[in-house]
């Protein structure tokens, strides 16, 4: 499903004439694959966030393992690295992120010249005070063995490069729990149901997407923050800004139509022009009579009695 609506989404831009020069997704591959066979000329990068996740799943359970205790120190500052690595790499030079990245396994072992043909030295000046707190790694140990490992996996290595230094999907993700609001997974809705429902999320998300750079204050014009414990921190907790409310505008010009057109319009003349739904996705597939359905069922069932050594008569 996710294929075809990103075929769909793609031959729809491109009908416009417009080409794309650069898409970012996460790591899905059947999507990986559809772009490097029909989209040559379009650079392909990953979201950071997807790919951060999953690293940040595999080394907490590398610290759960016996004698790799000591990584769960480090757990926080090499998932910060991950987002380092692109971020401090605009132009998106694939070598240098990756160069970068492999920097992580000599960090650790407290060792900050590298052998890469790029990035040979780590960025950051003399480790002081609270940057000293976490014990270094010792070389051979099993903590980072494990650790090498998974830096320095195929995966990594192909993904690594391919991380988008700039845009990101968040903005698409807000949108999709815009749409989660107005239609919630919990119900089902018909076809037109659901379709105004997504119209109705897109009016809101425009009107109110750029919201996010807009923080609400107190009376005495101090910036408001709020404390939130998300459950995959486990206990521990993000400050995050405080925004200023949503707007509704969008509703007012709506209303504005419906009651142009209902004045305008005699009630007898009113025709909904609203375009057929498509057949149901299951309608395509044969549907078997009842009788022999049940037929099969039960035939079925008594050959397994038999193969468990009961008879028919149970």
């Amino acid at each position: 499903m996710e294929k075809e609506g990103f075929i769909r989404s793609i031959n729809n831009i491109e009908s416009k004439g417009l080409k794309i020069k650069k898409i970012i997704t996460d790591r899905h591959l059947q999507i990986q694959k559809h772009v490097r066979e029909n989209m040559p000329h379009t650079t392909h990068n990953y979201d950071v966030w997807h790919v951060a996740k999953g690293f940040k799943k595999k080394v907490t359970a590398i610290s759960k393992l016996k004698d790799c205790e000591s990584l769960e120190p480090w757990i926080k500052s090499l998932c910060n690295h991950f987002y380092w690595v692109p971020a401090s790499t605009p132009s998106g030079h694939g070598q240098l992120m990756l160069e970068k990245w492999q920097s992580l396994c000599n960090h650790v072992q407290n060792i900050h010249e590298h052998d890469g043909d790029i990035f040979q030295s780590c960025d950051h000046g003399p480790l002081e005070g609270r940057e000293r707190e976490k014990k270094w790694l010792k070389k051979g140990n099993k903590a980072c063995v494990k650790l090498e490992e998974l830096v320095m996996s195929k995966q990594m290595q192909k993904d690594i490069p391919k991380l988008s230094p700039g845009a990101q999907t968040a903005s698409l993700e807000g949108f999709h729990s815009v749409i989660n609001h107005f239609a919630p997974k919990m119900f089902g809705f018909s076809y037109h149901g659901m379709l105004s429902r997504l119209k109705i999320a897109a009016l809101h998300y425009n009107e109110n997407g750029m919201r996010e750079m807009d923080q609400a204050v107190t009376k005495d014009g101090q910036p408001q923050y709020n404390i939130v414990y998300p459950k995959l921190k486990k206990g521990g907790y993000t400050i995050r800004e405080v925004k200023t409310a949503c707007t509704y505008s969008y509703v007012s010009k709506l209303m504005d139509i419906v009651y142009t057109n209902a004045k305008e319009t005699k009630l007898s003349r009113v025709e909904l022009n609203r375009a057929a739904a498509p057949p149901p996705l299951c309608s395509s597939f044969e549907k078997p009579e009842k009788a022999s359905a049940i037929l099969e069922m039960t035939s079925r069932y008594r050959h397994a009695q038999n193969d468990d050594g009961m008879s028919d008569d149970g």
